[in-house]
């Protein structure tokens, strides 16, 4: 939810207003379509005329929807009834992008073309690398840090999903659970929670959004002037949104994540890789894969036993999950892990998670709750049996 200052500066924008388009509802889409080329508004009660039933629920659905990101208004009529309009910034922007007109997003840059131009093939591989990198960050700690940014590092500690002690950090309750979504689904969640805070380390966040909104529009493998948003564009480059070859190169790539990013946000069917975990009656754990990140993300509770070329084995101990359990992690989110990433031979199964397995993870967690502690207040030394009394009834009668 943008202040209305920002969401009038945003509608100047045509690739913001087709973007906004894309994302109504069919029925959304035809309002805006029938007025967006009159400039007088149009009656209320002449619009329930464009429908079967008003009071049907994708319509009613569609006019709170065009009212939650204010394209059109309720207006008073000269004849004294109601009438409805577009917003008058929306309007041209979208005429601007649908009918033709206006500039080039990227300005009137004049550079020379890229000598070394990158394949779709090498930027999809960049953007998983940078973005697992960002990941290991959050598992690994330290180690990952000279990969990471600080603003980013920054980002994760005050989103919540990372916590700091010293020099050291830790990846919290929020962290584990954001990395149970697939990717496209950390990718707006993260960047949600980067849009919220971009003003703090000096960005415009009108500006950002409609470039996000412009990259969405753009062509994977075709190379765009940096212009102004240089800033925006390292951070964006640190997690793979976009390719930039160095910090002075007067170009970038757009990657798939950066064009698919909008349509992420509303994909609930969203691809996931075939999951590599088994786990036995015993609590041994099975990893076939070789990905750091993701035998990172088993030895946050699991012990690991052995480790070969592109399989791990490990052992799920009652102090290794204490331990997943001190970082904030539940027994929920790691036999929701465990689920969401089991081998499709596991899936066979029904449970896929055996009970004995389920049932012991939530009796180790329910051990850290067996006492509670609540505050109190210690009377004493009191001047006599008597005052004692008094105040113990008081007590007892509260």
């Amino acid at each position: 939810n943008c202040p209305q200052t920002t969401q009038d500066r945003l509608y100047t924008h045509p690739a913001t207003c087709l973007a906004i388009f894309r994302s109504l509802s069919e029925t959304a889409q035809q309002y805006v379509m029938r007025l967006l080329f009159l400039v007088k508004p149009f009656a209320l009660d002449a619009l329930t005329s464009w429908v079967v039933n008003a009071r049907d629920k994708a319509n009613l659905d569609a006019t709170k929807q065009l009212k939650s990101v204010r394209l059109w208004s309720v207006v008073k009529l000269d004849n004294g009834n109601d009438g409805v309009t577009l917003h008058p910034n929306f309007r041209k922007g979208l005429t601007t992008a649908m009918c033709g007109g206006g500039m080039s997003w990227y300005g009137n840059h004049q550079l020379e073309p890229d000598k070394k131009p990158k394949t779709v093939e090498f930027l999809d591989s960049y953007s998983k690398e940078r973005w697992e990198c960002l990941l290991q960050y959050m598992v690994q700690g330290n180690s990952e840090s000279d990969k990471v940014s600080p603003d980013i590092a920054n980002l994760l500690l005050q989103s919540g999903m990372i916590n700091r002690s010293g020099n050291e950090h830790a990846i919290t309750s929020t962290g584990f659970q954001f990395l149970l979504l697939d990717t496209p689904s950390q990718i707006w969640y993260f960047m949600l929670k980067y849009l919220d805070k971009c003003d703090t380390i000096g960005l415009n966040l009108t500006t950002c959004l409609a470039f996000i909104f412009q990259l969405s529009f753009s062509t994977l493998g075709k190379a765009y002037p940096i212009g102004s948003h240089g800033t925006f564009v390292q951070h964006l480059r640190q997690i793979g949104l976009v390719y930039q070859r160095k910090h002075t190169s007067p170009w970038f790539y757009p990657t798939r994540h950066a064009i698919d990013f909008l349509s992420a946000g509303s994909n609930k069917s969203a691809e996931r890789k075939e999951g590599f975990v088994v786990v036995e009656t015993n609590f041994r754990i099975y990893a076939y894969t070789s990905n750091e990140l993701d035998i990172a993300l088993v030895a946050l509770f699991a012990e690991t036993l052995h480790r070969f070329e592109s399989f791990v084995v490990g052992h799920i101990t009652r102090e290794s999950v204490q331990m997943a359990l001190q970082n904030g992690i539940s027994a929920k989110q790691i036999l929701d892990f465990l689920e969401s990433h089991a081998h499709p031979q596991m899936l066979k199964s029904k449970p896929v998670i055996a009970p004995t397995v389920t049932d012991q993870l939530y009796l180790w967690e329910m051990e850290r709750s067996r006492l509670s502690t609540e505050e109190g207040v210690l009377y004493s030394q009191f001047l006599s049996d008597a005052d004692f009394k008094v105040v113990h009834e008081y007590a007892q009668n509260i």
